[in-house]
């Protein structure tokens, strides 16, 4: 697996950029499948759902290549009945990385003193398949949450 390899690949080869922010390299991977797949087998021998890297993960997040941090925080951890994978990420389309690195410091600066509004985006994944954000998904728990939260004794 390539993904617990990343940190020393970065470590060995990471060079700085002129214009990043950060004291460490930035480094940028992704991932795209490869191989015989859904309509390249007979029919019944692949299940794509078997398949994690087929659903969200493999296409929203390790096939991205957008994201100005993409970093594995649990990778492919298995229990007995899934196998959960979180990502922190920065879309720059959403939020721009300079404002995050600015909001680490000290410095009194509105960035500063609201951290959590710049935070790269944390992405939880059941089985390849996104469950829940840090931005983004309030609704959709709120519905789930508040009526259990108000039958409960």
């Amino acid at each position: 697996k390539l993904i617990p390899t990343l940190p020393s690949i970065q470590k060995l080869f990471g060079v700085k950029a002129a214009n990043e922010y950060a004291d460490d390299p930035m480094m940028m991977w992704s991932h795209k499948l490869r191989g015989f797949r859904k309509g390249f087998v007979p029919e019944g021998e692949y299940n794509h759902r078997l398949n994690p890297l087929d659903a969200d993960l493999g296409s929203e997040i390790l096939g991205s290549h957008d994201f100005d941090i993409k970093k594995p925080l649990v990778s492919a951890a298995e229990t007995d009945y899934q196998m959960v994978d979180v990502y922190e990420v920065l879309d720059p389309k959403k939020r721009r990385l300079s404002d995050y690195y600015k909001s680490l410091e000290d410095d009194g600066s509105y960035e500063s003193l609201h951290p959590e509004f710049f935070a790269p985006d944390h992405i939880l994944l059941l089985d390849g398949i996104v469950q829940s954000t840090r931005y983004g998904d309030a609704p959709y728990h709120e519905s789930i949450v508040h009526p259990a939260m108000i039958t409960h004794p």
